[in-house]
């Protein structure tokens, strides 16, 4: 799941589910609960086996919550819709001419290669089944893999390609966005404070616990203010 499609390799986080057995192509909708519940997954993945990498995501889901889908009191938004300018995805896809203007040629060449694009696109459109040019980023390898193939020291090839996935995360902020759903559900709510509570101690990061804490802090303050403007129950 985390090499494909349904995760957004530029400013990270999972899409609601894959359309394909691949899980090449998402619906590019983003649910907290996806966030919150695969954020968990993750960490207890990194629990029971060590391996850096299930570590890795759940930083990179926590960051992408933290970034799109937290109030400015604390709480979190239910979910980012998948259209945007009336097309589904166009926010997320990308085009090798698209690379090419947002990168150097060297990082656009490595950025080809990492997330396996081409020039026809992987992406059709959806009534006519016709390829337009533009991919959904993906992985068919791990960066430890192609490390070894690009006989490139795994550390150096990580920090090119984090500085990739940033320079194309701002370019893509100049794109209209799809639409935010700022509902804030209480159960929805209570999955994130779980997920980032027990992140907080697996993966030793005190934000996390803040963020939970300042997410329950913001229940408990709208739940008072709403009791006290609340008309009392009429007696029999």
């Amino acid at each position: 799941m985390r090499l494909g499609g349904i995760y957004d390799h530029v400013g990270f986080g999972f899409h609601r589910y894959s359309t394909d057995a691949g899980w090449l192509v998402p619906h590019f909708e983003k649910m907290l609960y996806d966030q919150a519940l695969l954020g968990l997954a993750y960490v207890e993945a990194y629990q029971a086996t060590g391996k850096d990498i299930y570590a890795r995501v759940a930083r990179e889901v926590f960051s992408f919550v933290a970034r799109e889908m937290t109030s400015s009191e604390g709480a979190f938004y239910t979910a980012i819709d998948a259209d945007s300018e009336g097309e589904e995805g166009k926010f997320y896809l990308w085009s090798e001419d698209d690379l090419e203007r947002a990168l150097t040629k060297e990082d656009a060449e490595l950025a080809r290669r990492v997330f396996n694009t081409n020039a026809n696109g992987n992406f059709s459109e959806g009534s006519t089944g016709k390829q337009i040019g533009k991919n959904i980023l993906h992985m068919k390898k791990s960066l430890t893999a192609l490390a070894s193939e690009l006989k490139m020291p795994e550390e150096v090839l990580r920090n090119r390609v984090d500085a990739i996935r940033e320079t194309l995360r701002e370019e893509r902020e100049k794109r209209i966005r799809p639409q935010r759903d700022d509902k804030i559900l209480t159960d929805w709510n209570g999955l994130m404070i779980v997920s980032l509570a027990k992140g907080a101690r697996a993966l030793d990061e005190p934000a996390y616990a803040a963020g939970s804490t300042r997410c329950r802090l913001c229940a408990r303050s709208y739940v008072r203010s709403h009791r006290e403007v609340a008309s009392p129950l009429p007696r029999e």
